[in-house]
């Protein structure tokens, strides 16, 4: 008699099916509290756990006010246009690093975002021009720039160390392919300069999903580290297995801050967005 066949393969570690149930309901449980004063206000609280959101300092599309600054507008609408463009080309489990200049490139867009931040705070501060007087077109430029080096960064650390079998190309094979993330960057920070009202919603919700997805990778790899899991996935379902907690994470922090933020508001009188 024949013995039934086994399979020889170490079973890979994941989150257990009561975590993934308690994940979900977080999640889903979380934008449906947010949704319960509208999507629009969901948007703002997402905003005011990562943004000072001050008005001067943010775009206005007539009485609608952006959910982040012009800089964090600028920051998250930047990683979304990088990440949209690595799905186009097919490489979202990029692990590779991209050539010496690339990487220099990125590196200079860093330090533009940080020395434009920097002249603005003091500004902020002083209410007096230190280098040059800060403008929100600025601040979201150079919110563009940082978003597509952090995508770019930070795509293939999280490959490295999620996939089992990461992809070896770099997410920016060439100054082509970055060229044509920086043209859709360009389309952004044209469609939000405009002002136009139609274009509102959609760049404010994409926006903040750039916030949430963000950081909900970030929680994803924390579940992956919690469990020992490094370089174990192989498939879509075993990404789903870890980003599930990884949003609930994201629906905790965000909700985290906020409390925390609306206390020291309501509690110390201390206020970031005046």
């Amino acid at each position: 008699m024949l013995s039934p066949m086994t399979d020889s393969r170490p079973k890979r570690p994941h989150p257990g099916r009561w975590l993934l149930l308690l994940s979900a309901f977080i999640a889903l449980g979380g934008a449906a509290w947010g949704l319960k004063e509208g999507p629009l206000a969901l948007a703002d609280a997402v905003g005011y756990a990562v943004c000072h959101q001050i008005t001067v300092r943010a775009y206005v599309f007539g009485d609608l006010v952006m959910p982040l600054c012009a800089r964090c507008s600028g920051q998250y609408l930047g990683a979304m246009a990088g990440f949209f463009m690595a799905f186009v080309w097919g490489r979202l489990r990029a692990s590779g690093p991209p050539s010496r200049g690339i990487m220099i490139t990125l590196a200079v867009f860093l330090a533009v975002w940080a020395f434009d931040g920097v002249n603005s705070y003091i500004f902020l501060l002083t209410r007096e021009p230190f280098l040059y007087t800060p403008h929100n077109i600025l601040r979201l430029i150079t919110g563009m720039l940082q978003g597509v080096a952090v995508s770019m960064f930070f795509l293939p650390f999280f490959n490295q160390v999620f996939w089992r079998e990461p992809d070896p190309r770099p997410a920016l094979t060439g100054w082509r392919d970055l060229g044509l993330v920086l043209l859709l960057t360009a389309l952004l920070t044209l469609a939000v300069n405009s002002r136009w009202t139609p274009l509102f919603y959609p760049l404010a919700f994409l926006s903040v999903a750039g916030v949430f997805l963000l950081l909900s990778l970030v929680g994803t790899l924390v579940v992956v580290m919690l469990f020992r899991a490094e370089n174990t996935a192989e498939s879509p379902r075993d990404f789903l297995l870890f980003f599930i907690p990884g949003m609930a994470f994201a629906v905790l922090l965000i909700t985290g801050v906020d409390a925390l933020r609306a206390w020291l508001e309501t509690t110390l009188g201390f206020s970031i967005s005046e």
